[in-house]
């Protein structure tokens, strides 16, 4: 076997192992894909870093398949896609637990791990085949980076390897003061070792705790988010509108602004005469909304509409007091629009 079908080999292990599907999202929902029957096409797999740095052959990854020895891999009749013989299915997410290994005091300096994955996996192989080591971050939005708390996971290949090193590795969650029979160290730093089990058990006596976990984070966020969106989606519009006071125009002059049609208002029907003028500059319609009925509502919009009052010089098309439907449509989407207006400040708050 040439050195780089070997390496081949290596990578195609390890990224259709349980221990990776179990954490590669992009590759788990190929793999779980019923169409697909469980086939990577290989030109996906020719994308991943690890593999096409050693070849972009896809007649060497094809050849590689037949070396992978865990889990044991198979290739379509084209010989363009790869699949696993036994199919990974949701039962195996959480078989991570009962061979995985939750260690701390993990040396780390600047907010960087001292140590790499493959010194931690060495340390490890003693008791058997290490096939994952995950070392924890969390993101310090200050510094816009991950930092290393000093924590990890190792998980075995096999219970019987998992079995070994908890033997040798960690003590009873009930015993505080037992000792462990061997002590792991990197650098100068003697590693803390507990079964995942056993952190996870931790974990959930540990109501809030600092120790919460993402999904507690999350079901906070959602429930705060939740809790706003009632909020605003509470909030309405009110308004007790009274018949026979909006006019609508059409056929307005390009010059006419707001200011115009107010100062129209002031002039025909009073300088006391409450209104508003909805309209946005360069409309050919808009409306002019009375906060009270008036007689000389129907009186202006006759006058508009015989040319007998102008708009900045300039007849309208047509004027007319709005009734029946047409009014409470005005009303309905002028309320709703404004309701929407509330909401939008609030979620801005």
């Amino acid at each position: 076997m040439s050195n780089d079908t070997e390496k081949i080999a290596e990578r195609l292990e390890f990224f259709f192992s349980d221990a990776n599907l179990r954490m590669d999202r992009f590759l788990r929902r190929i793999v779980m894909d019923e169409e697909k029957e469980g086939f990577v096409d290989i030109d996906t797999l020719l994308k991943f870093n690890t593999i096409k740095s050693i070849s972009t052959d896809s007649s060497a990854v094809a050849d590689a398949v037949e070396k992978v020895v865990h889990p044991k891999l198979k290739l379509n009749e084209e010989r363009t896609a790869i699949a696993r013989v036994e199919p990974f299915t949701e039962d195996m997410l959480k078989d991570n637990v009962k061979v995985s290994l939750r260690i701390g005091n993990i040396p780390n300096e600047d907010g960087n791990y001292v140590h790499n994955r493959e010194e931690i996996e060495k340390l490890f192989s003693e008791f058997g085949k290490v096939v994952l080591v995950r070392l924890s971050t969390n993101y310090d939005k200050k510094e816009g980076r991950k930092i290393a708390v000093g924590k990890g996971f190792v998980e075995f290949g096999d219970a019987e390897s998992m079995e070994k090193a908890v033997t040798e590795l960690c003590v009873s969650s009930e015993n505080g003061d037992a000792k462990p029979l061997k002590v792991l160290k990197l650098g100068d730093n003697e590693l803390t070792v507990k079964t995942m089990q056993q952190w996870l058990d931790k974990k959930a006596s540990e109501k809030g705790s600092k120790m919460e976990t993402k999904a507690e984070a999350k079901r906070a966020r959602e429930e705060e988010e939740s809790k706003e969106r009632e909020e605003v989606e509470a909030i309405e519009f009110k308004l007790e509108w009274k018949k026979g006071c909006v006019i609508s125009l059409e056929g307005l002059p390009e010059s006419c602004d707001r200011e115009m049609l107010l100062d129209s208002v002031k002039k025909n029907v009073g300088e006391g005469i409450e209104a508003r003028a909805d309209y946005s500059r360069g409309d050919k319609d808009g409306k002019i909304r009375f906060s009270e009925p008036n007689d000389k509502i129907a009186e202006f919009a006759a006058q508009l509409n015989d040319g007998s009052v102008t708009i900045g010089g300039v007849k309208v098309e047509k004027a007319t007091v709005l009734t029946g439907d047409e009014e409470e449509d005005y009303y309905k989407n002028f309320i709703a629009f404004k309701t929407k207006q509330m909401r939008e400040k609030a979620q801005e708050k």
